[in-house]
């Protein structure tokens, strides 16, 4: 935990073992420790997703190798999880633009071999000796915990400050890599055996029949298995919450907010291709995403409709026929920091706010949709109140033809998360119990009349 005394500090300095790089003379080595520099002051810009960011820095310096460029990512993102801790050390050295210092400790604790964070002046790496061992409990809270301040007192206040620290804690790290397999294709023991076939281990995820997790981070996306839509990359916490749908076979579901569409194929997946799913999206581009994903997947149950926005009127031939809505609202995602360690910065209070009222309005006009005794299931990838007990308490309070049901009324023992509170009536998962993306999800029920 980050705030343990008995911690010099939660970053080890690593081994040479690490990712390939260049192996030239010290000025190609030196260069890419610039490299990292410039991307950190384009990344501190926070005008778009960071993967964005990164993709056009390769693309705008294609002298970077296909060695070389795990290497800068892997440090780009480690700036971005330490940005505080790291840029206040960086400040603690001397001469030559702080950024480079920080693109040297970014790159050290990514696991860079040392000819690359070696390289170049000798001053910084006395610097680097002496700042990897400061204690993590003599730093402000910003810098201990990486956590902007806002976020930080949010958690603490909701939660307490043990979930505050672990909670930091756990977003320090890359999330896993997990896969669910595609039933209307393949069984579980077919993946892990054409995977293995390849080299690629995987490992079961308790509680979830078609989960699994890559050992290590395998590049899956180019194997035969996964162009014919064998299996599809999708967060263990996001498979639950889809889980948390229980379609029949038959049902009409709609996704009102489908996005690039990994729930609604999962949930397609249960319905063994039965039924109608209806991916419903204000982007136009997010659903062109969709579409091939589900072409490869084998489903043909699926309908998608570009719409204006939640109150557009081409919903109305839906009011009161869906068995099931599935909400995943906008939300601020800081439950996947460790995949989008960046949104902690482009995200605030005010924002969470604004996300707040498109919540509720979403909801408002999504549960119109659902027919008597059938359910709405709200969900979000945020681990603050705000953004969840607080919107079902408000939806309960204004609908009253709904009621929460408990999730674990919904999804049998064996099929449970060992790290959701089973005592609770909605879901949730945090990045340190149960190694996924945070997520919160609500099963609400509407009366048969």
């Amino acid at each position: 935990m980050a705030g343990s005394s008995k911690k010099k500090s939660p970053l080890r300095r690593p081994s040479t073992g690490g990712a390939r790089v260049n192996r030239g003379a010290a000025g190609p080595r030196y260069g890419v420790i610039s490299l990292v520099a410039q991307l950190i002051d384009l990344l501190n810009l926070f005008d778009g997703p960071a993967d964005a960011v990164i993709s056009r820095f390769f693309k705008d310096h294609p002298e970077l190798g296909g060695r070389d460029r795990p290497v800068v990512a892997e440090a780009a993102y480690c700036w971005l999880r330490y940005r505080y801790r790291i840029n206040h050390l960086a400040q603690s050295g001397e001469g030559g633009p702080t950024v480079m210092r920080q693109a040297k400790l970014a790159l050290l604790w990514s696991g860079a071999p040392e000819a690359i964070w070696s390289a170049g002046r000798s001053e910084d790496n006395e610097w680097l000796s002496r700042v990897i061992h400061v204690p993590v409990d003599n730093l402000s809270q910003e810098p201990k915990t990486c956590l902007p301040a806002w976020l930080y007192e949010q958690i603490t206040t909701e939660f307490g400050p043990d979930r505050a620290l672990s909670f930091a804690q756990a977003v320090l790290s890359a999330a896993p890599l997990d896969l669910r397999v595609n039933t209307l294709k393949a069984s579980t023991q077919e993946v892990v055996a054409g995977l293995a076939a390849q080299g690629i281990e995987v490992l079961p995820i308790a509680g979830l029949e078609d989960g699994l997790r890559a050992v290590g981070k395998p590049v899956v996306g180019r194997t035969e298995m996964f162009q014919e839509g064998l299996f599809e990359v999708q967060d263990a916490g996001s498979q639950w919450v889809s889980k948390l749908v229980a379609p029949r076979r038959g049902d009409l579901v709609i996704d009102f907010c489908a996005g690039a569409g990994g729930k609604t194929l999962a949930v397609a997946a249960a319905m063994k291709n039965t039924g109608r799913v209806v991916a419903l999206d204000t982007s136009e581009r997010r659903l062109q995403k969709f579409r091939p994903r589900a072409a490869r997947s084998g489903m043909s149950n699926f309908y998608t409709m570009v719409i204006n926005d939640e109150a557009d009127p081409r919903l109305n031939k839906y009011f009161s026929k869906a068995d099931r809505v599935v909400v995943d609202v906008p939300c601020s995602g800081m439950g996947t920091l460790r995949r989008n360690p960046d949104l902690k910065f482009r995200q605030g209070p005010q924002g969470v706010a604004e996300l707040v009222e498109k919540q509720k309005s979403i909801l408002h006009h999504a549960c119109q949709l659902v027919k008597p005794d059938g359910r709405l299931v709200y969900i979000t990838c945020s681990v603050l109140k705000q953004e969840n007990e607080e919107i079902v308490e408000w939806f309960l309070a204004n609908n009253s033809e709904f009621r929460l049901r408990r999730w674990t009324e919904v999804l049998n023992p064996a099929d449970r998360p060992a790290s959701a509170d089973q005592t609770a009536d909605t879901f949730r998962l945090w990045p340190e119990d149960g190694e996924s993306d945070g997520f919160f999800a609500a099963v609400l029920q509407r009366s048969k009349s």
